[in-house]
């Protein structure tokens, strides 16, 4: 019980799951058809270096000949590497068209995902609550000096949600005017809340262990105590939560906590702010269900306008 506490971010961050996590690399073999995809490299603090890339339609407009409307920054759960969230974008920004009036035109999308510390070809600190944080403002500073003029969405998926959450409570509104749009999906409020859910018997020692967590991702703390200036408070009102009915590691009453505390920081129309069930989806695979494809390319028209 010791180990498990002292090695606790081996099973929070797992940079080195699967086995090829790490060693992957960018090919044309594994880039679906009709895609671009590039790999780049953004420099963080010290001497962190964060490898990532950016995602496309190949009959997308050139960005130097025209910046896109909306910039998707994904911050991934804590496994694998962006590569491997290539059929998500996919189904993004290729997937079916939707037959509804709206959807005919493609999303005018450019996708931007970067592995923080230890994760992929980024630098193999090891990987803290700070330093993650840390790497993923820089992406975002990256995204918002890049890309000027577009609409800048975040998405979080799992611990990428409580990341995402944390990180944008730290950060002043004004910093980040074209950041406009949030996307969590299938969030979780805590590491302590997550140990006591996949350990839900009083009685075992490792119900107890999540408050000695060095790294706690508190983003129902970081929700109640957001600023008044905070990006997050702005975001508040554009939240689109996704929930997979049958996420089989994450309650759903998690996502709703954080739903719930984040209405309290709204203080403007809330027009585009949601909450999406996934009837049939699990944890990993809410992207495959149409009711995912079409609300997410509802939501990234509707935040262009907001």
């Amino acid at each position: 019980m010791f180990l498990k506490v002292c090695n606790h971010r081996k099973i929070i961050y797992m940079g080195y799951v699967p086995t090829d996590a790490r060693t992957q690399e960018l090919t044309p073999r594994i880039v679906p058809k009709g895609m671009a995809c590039e790999e780049i490299a953004i420099p963080g603090d010290g001497r962190v270096k964060l490898h990532g890339i950016n995602v496309s339609r190949l009959s997308q407009t050139s960005i130097e000949e025209k910046p896109p409307q909306t910039v998707l920054v994904y911050m991934q759960g804590n496994a694998g590497n962006p590569l491997m969230r290539l059929p998500i974008f996919e189904r993004l920004l290729m997937g079916p068209p939707i037959p509804s009036p709206s959807e005919i035109k493609p999303l005018d999308l450019f996708i931007l995902a970067v592995a923080p510390r230890s994760y992929w070809k980024s630098s193999r600190r090891t990987p803290t609550q700070p330093g993650i944080t840390s790497d993923y403002r820089r992406i975002l500073t990256y995204a918002s000096r890049r890309f000027p003029t577009s609409n800048i969405v975040l998405y979080g998926h799992s611990l990428g949600g409580a990341v995402c959450v944390c990180l944008i409570a730290e950060l002043r509104a004004e910093e980040f005017p074209n950041v406009r749009g949030l996307v969590l999906e299938n969030p979780f409020v805590s590491i302590p809340g997550m140990v006591k859910a996949l350990y839900t018997q009083r009685w075992l020692p490792y119900h107890h262990l999540g408050a000695f967590a060095f790294d706690k991702w508190d983003a129902l703390a970081a929700t109640q105590q957001a600023s008044p200036d905070s990006l997050l408070r702005k975001l508040s009102p554009t939240l689109m939560l996704l929930l997979s009915k049958d996420d089989e590691l994450v309650p759903n009453t998690m996502g709703e906590s954080l739903f719930d505390a984040s209405g309290g920081l709204c203080t403007s129309e809330a027009h585009v702010r949601r909450k999406v069930v996934l009837r049939n989806a699990l944890h990993e695979n809410a992207w495959k269900e149409r009711k995912w494809l079409t609300e997410m390319r509802r939501y990234i028209q509707e935040v262009g306008k907001w």
